[in-house]
């Protein structure tokens, strides 16, 4: 018998603890496995279930919510860390197996404090786990021992995340107002800068010019990190004089509050597209879940996404690397994709040339439900614990 204490986050729908909570379901079910779980303070006070839940069903929200701290006297074989910022001290003769994941680099306050020895993480049997190539770089460039460093991929809910039939998508998209003849594009990261919403905002600025039959659907985050994707549609107005009309801006609906998964499958569903330009992230899990329920996405190329998008599911933007002239404030790696290529990915979205199904995107779909499904990739988690 195995026995494994993760500590870290449950009980909301922040997207450390959302990886966390999707894992430890899995982990239930592991035969010559017990598992514990200790709880680390939320990054935020105000963070709590009630608000801002996970989306489970309840019967697996309590199973998770059911998994005990361990015993005082029982000795644990492998501790796992999962929550921000990263512990800077690690337990003396204990494996401890990190969970690390950056979009631009390793900075200080991504520790609890300076760690007193970088080297501890990836010596003595402990590792850290980092979930796409992109990030891993980033964790090597700040000095980690690559031979301590094992990227593990996130999955999806495969219970979940489907292609909806053609009678639920024509209800949901008729739920939100959008008539069968538009093209409705889909976003639902936070409004931070390297996810690049205000990129996308132009792109369909350019493009609703020219169609007006076109629409974009944000999610708002205020509730959890106080942005909101209001503030993206204004600073855009003002870099940009005269691109946000009034005909472009009744174009965008927000939606606000917290959703379950069945939610969240259902918008991936509907849209016509999930579309994200961003500039630098860990993994992207929004992106593959809109693959899994069969929707074209548009993605920047020469990121973290290249590890999961194949070329049969996803629109790829050029990118280049981004220097201190694009964004003087701005630390570590990140890209620039273009936003040219971007508006052609998106009336070519607009115009039909993007079909949902083909024999290859039937394939490319199967594919991910060999590889990518939290069943699967937590596999590999347990193979570093």
């Amino acid at each position: 018998m195995k026995t494994i204490c993760v500590e870290g986050w449950r009980g909301i729908s922040h997207s450390i603890a959302l990886v966390n909570q999707f894992q430890l379901l899995v982990m239930l079910e592991q035969p010559g496995l017990r598992l514990y779980h200790r709880d680390v303070p939320f990054f935020m006070k105000r963070w709590n279930a009630k608000e801002m839940p996970a989306g489970f069903s309840p019967a697996e929200q309590a199973r998770i919510d059911a998994i005990p701290a361990p015993p005082e006297d029982e000795a644990i074989d492998t501790l796992l860390r999962i929550s921000s910022p990263f512990a800077s001290v690690l337990p003396a003769n204990q494996k401890t197996v990190t969970f690390m994941v950056t979009e631009c680099g390793i900075t200080p306050e991504c520790f609890d404090a300076v760690p007193p020895d970088l080297g501890a993480y990836t010596r003595d049997g402990n590792r850290i786990v980092t979930p796409s190539r992109w990030s891993r770089d980033r964790l090597l460039e700040h000095g980690f021992d690559p031979a301590g460093v094992a990227v593990v991929p996130h999955g999806y809910k495969a219970d979940t995340f489907q292609p909806l039939n053609a009678l639920d998508r024509r209800a949901g998209r008729a739920a939100l107002g959008v008539a069968d003849d538009e093209t409705l594009f889909l976003n639902v990261g936070v409004a931070t800068w390297n996810k690049g919403l205000d990129l996308l905002v132009q792109a369909y600025a350019r493009v609703r010019q020219k169609n007006p039959k076109v629409r974009l659907l944000l999610k708002d985050h205020k509730a959890m990190y106080g942005l909101g994707a209001d503030r993206v549609l204004a600073q855009v107005a003002r870099e940009h004089p005269g691109l946000m009309t009034a005909d472009v801006l009744a174009g965008v609906s927000l939606i606000s509050g917290s959703l379950d998964q069945g939610q969240l499958r259902a918008l991936y569903g509907v849209a016509d597209a999930y579309v994200s330009p961003y500039r630098a992230e860990g993994f992207n899990l929004p992106v593959l879940e809109a693959m899994a329920c069969g929707t074209p996405v548009i993605v920047t190329d020469g990121g973290a996404t290249d590890d999961f998008c194949p070329e049969a599911l996803a629109l790829k933007l050029p990118s280049r690397e981004g220097t201190a002239a694009d964004e003087p404030n701005m630390f570590g790696r990140f890209l620039v994709p273009d936003v040219d290529a971007l508006v052609e990915c998106m009336q070519a979205v607009a115009a039909g040339r993007v079909p949902r199904d083909t024999p290859e995107r039937l394939a490319a779909r199967a594919r991910l439900a060999t590889d990518y499904t939290w069943a699967r990739v937590t596999q590999d988690l347990l193979a570093q614990l």
